[in-house]
Formats: C-alpha cells, structure tokens, sequence
C-alpha cells in the first residue's frame, strides 16, 4: 500500500498536456490518472522488493513548483532524463541514490515499469503497468517524532551519532515540512 502527500493537482490536465507535446509522448491512462489525482509527492518510508530488485521511493515526480527536486520541468534538464527518453523510458520517481523508477513510453515497453541503474545505466524490469506497481508498494503512515523522541531512540539503540545543533535544525526543518501536510492512501 502506497501513502503519498501529494503535490497540488491544480490544472494538472493541461500540465499534462503540455508535458506530452513537449516531449512528442502519450502517457499511459493508469500513469496520467494518478498524476491528475495526486500529482506525484513525497513518499517516506515507502519502499518494493520486486523480482530481485529492492529500493525506497523518496518522491513521485510531478509539476510542482514549490520543490525543484520533483518537478518534471527541472527535471527535464538533466541528461539522465534525456537519456531515458531516448530509451523509451520516461522517469516517475527517485529512490535516495539517485537511481529512477521508469515507466515506457514507445512502443515495445509501452506502460511497463523498471528500475534504472545509474551507477551501471541499466534498465531492470519490474512490473507491467503502473497500477501493478503500485499494488507491490510497501509504505508506512508517517507518525512525526519530536526531537526529544529521535533523542530517546537514538539513545535506546546506542547509536553513536552526535545530536548537534546541526542535526536538530535539521530534524526541526523535516517536522516544520510536513506539518501542513496530509498524507494520502493512493488509490488507483
């Protein structure tokens, strides 16, 4: 099961749209439905394992202003994006080392799903559409923790990682993030 604090979908259709003809492409339905409902998003402790190949999902990307990092536009930029296209391979969303969840684009791999390597730029099958996707995603209700409860587990697991002001500014800047956010179940 799949949480998400979703992006703002307002004017996603013509977003969309606009993202088609820009890239000469025709999402697939299931793909270009939960962009209009959800517009990608951050996606915390969510993660697959699915034939062989496991990672997390730190986002879906979307057309989202307000965060450079998920927004197709910055995206589009980067030569990795270039490159998947190219490939056939339109890139969705990002795991914490950088590497893409990629659905196809042309017609042999229309819809599939696959994991991109970028260490050893490979593309790894991993699903035949989105929704099936989806379905084989682990995540887990967000339950924001205090800074004096990150305090307390560290402590209760021994870790030897120093608590500076550093870490707490940093702490305080997740929890100030996602206050005003709701997280959603993704339901397709």
């Amino acid at each position: 099961m799949l949480y998400i604090f979703s992006f703002d979908n307002s004017h996603i259709a013509e977003k969309i749209a606009l993202f088609e003809r820009a890239l000469s492409i025709k999402l697939p339905a299931v793909y270009a439905d939960f962009l209009k409902k959800y517009n990608g998003g951050y996606t915390l402790d969510t993660g697959f394992d699915i034939n062989g190949e496991s990672s997390d999902i730190r986002y879906f990307y979307g057309f989202e202003e307000q965060d450079e990092y998920c927004d197709f536009s910055q995206l589009m930029q980067y030569h990795s994006f270039t490159s998947a296209i190219e490939n056939g391979y339109l890139p969705i969303a990002e795991d914490s080392c950088g590497n893409y969840i990629v659905i196809g684009i042309n017609e042999l791999n229309y819809g599939k799903i696959s994991f991109w390597d970028h260490e050893i730029d490979t593309y790894n099958y991993l699903c035949p559409n989105f929704k099936d996707f989806i379905s084989k995603i682990e995540s887990l209700e967000y339950v924001p923790l205090s800074i004096e409860e990150r305090i307390q587990g560290m402590k209760e697991c021994n870790s030897n990682i120093q608590v500076s002001d550093s870490l707490i500014k940093l702490w305080q800047a997740e929890i100030d993030k996602y206050a005003n956010l709701k997280q959603q179940k993704v339901e397709l």
